[in-house]
């Protein structure tokens, strides 16, 4: 009995494509039919600079932090 549950357990539908990347596609093609070609060079930007993008996001977010910190110091201290 508990080897047939275990079979049911282990038996699934191992899609080649997983549904999340359809619905990605899905998207682009979306994109590409509403805004043309100029919509794929930005995802081709995005995707060529994304590792660059989030370093300037980091920084600029750690510059905020600081700036804050600061403001609320002088603002404590004077």
């Amino acid at each position: 009995m508990r080897s047939i549950e275990k079979n049911r357990k282990q038996r699934s539908a191992y899609l080649p494509i997983n549904i999340k990347l359809v619905f990605k596609i899905a998207l682009v093609v979306l994109g590409f039919s509403v805004w043309g070609t100029g919509f794929i060079w930005v995802l081709v930007g995005l995707y060529l600079g994304w590792a660059v993008i989030k370093q300037l996001f980091s920084c600029l977010v750690t510059l905020v932090v600081l700036l804050i910190i600061l403001a609320l110091l002088v603002s404590l201290i004077f």
